[in-house]
C-alpha cells in the first residue's frame, strides 16, 4: 500500500512509522487512521520485527486531530469517530513487542494521545507538550483524560487539561510522560539505537512485560500479580532457561 500520510522504515528489527504530512502538521484525519491502522495490523503479523518507533520530524510529532472533519461532525458521526480512534489506538496496546514515540516540535491533543498509547516516550528539548481541547470547547477523546491522569496526579491534570497551557519537558521527564529527553538533532538515532537494544532481548520477555503493564490500566492488583505467575511461568519455558544457561555459562569463562 502507498501511504499519504505515513512512511515505514525497517532498520534490522526495528519497524519506523513516521507521520509524513508535515504540511499539514501530521493532522491525525480520517485517511491517516486508515492508514495508520493497515500499518499497524501488518507490523503485527511480522514475526522478525522486535521494536516500533513512531516518530515525526525535528518541528512536529502531530498537531492533533483534524478540526474540519470534527467541526463538521454530527453527534452520532462524532461518537463513532471517538470510537474509531480509540480503536486505532488501542492497537497499539494490543501489540506483542515494544512501542516507542520519539516526539519532537509540536505534540497536541490527539498528537499526545498517540504518544501516550506508546510504552516508551523519548522526546527532544524542544518538543511542545499541550492538551488544548478546553480552548475549542471540547475534551480530549482519546486517552487524555484516562491515560494521562494515570501519569500526571488528578490535580496535575486537572491543572494541564482545563488550562490547555503547555507541559514544560522539564515536567514532562519529572512525572514520567517521557523517559528521556536528547537534543533534537539525535533525537531518532539515539531512539534507534536504544531500539536496537531492545531488539536483543526475548520478545517472549518483552511481550510478558508489556502485557501485564497494560492490564494494569485495566485490572486489580491482583489479577495482574496472577498473570505475573502465569507469564513468569510462560517466558520461564520459552526463553528463561536458555538465557540463565547462557549466563552461567559465561560467568564460569569469565572466572577462570
Amino acid at each position: 500500500m502507498n501511504y499519504k500520510t505515513i512512511s515505514i522504515q525497517i532498520v534490522d528489527k526495528v519497524c519506523i512509522l513516521t507521520l509524513n504530512r508535515p504540511e499539514k502538521l501530521n493532522i491525525l484525519s480520517r485517511i491517516f487512521f486508515d492508514e495508520f491502522d493497515h500499518a499497524i495490523n501488518n507490523i503485527s503479523q511480522n514475526k522478525n520485527l522486535r521494536v516500533l518507533i513512531i516518530a515525526g520530524n525535528e518541528k512536529v510529532f502531530s498537531a492533533g486531530g483534524d478540526l474540519n472533519e470534527i467541526g463538521n461532525a454530527d453527534r452520532e458521526t462524532a461518537k463513532v469517530m471517538c470510537m474509531g480512534v480509540q480503536k486505532v489506538f488501542a492497537s497499539l496496546f494490543a501489540l506483542d513487542i515494544p512501542v516507542i514515540a520519539a516526539v519532537s516540535g509540536i505534540v497536541y491533543g490527539g498528537g499526545l494521545e498517540l504518544a501516550l498509547h506508546c510504552d516508551i516516550r523519548f522526546c527532544s528539548e524542544e518538543t511542545i507538550f499541550k492538551l488544548p481541547e478546553s480552548d475549542l470547547g471540547l475534551i480530549p477523546g482519546a486517552g487524555g483524560i484516562s491515560l494521562f491522569s494515570k501519569i500526571f496526579s488528578k490535580a496535575d491534570a486537572a491543572y494541564y487539561l482545563m488550562s490547555g497551557i503547555e507541559i514544560p519537558v522539564e515536567t514532562a521527564m519529572s512525572k514520567g510522560l517521557v523517559q528521556n529527553v536528547f537534543e533534537t538533532e539525535k533525537l531518532l538515532d539515539e531512539t534507534i539505537s536504544f531500539a536496537k537494544e531492545l531488539s536483543k532481548k526475548s520478545r517472549a520477555s518483552l511481550s510478558a512485560i508489556k502485557k501485564i503493564l497494560i492490564a494494569g490500566y485495566f485490572e486489580t492488583t491482583e489479577e495482574c500479580l496472577n498473570m505475573e505467575i502465569e507469564e513468569f511461568v510462560s517466558t520461564l519455558n520459552i526463553d528463561g532457561k536458555d538465557k540463565i544457561r547462557e549466563f552461567f555459562k559465561f560467568k564460569v569463562n569469565k572466572n577462570k
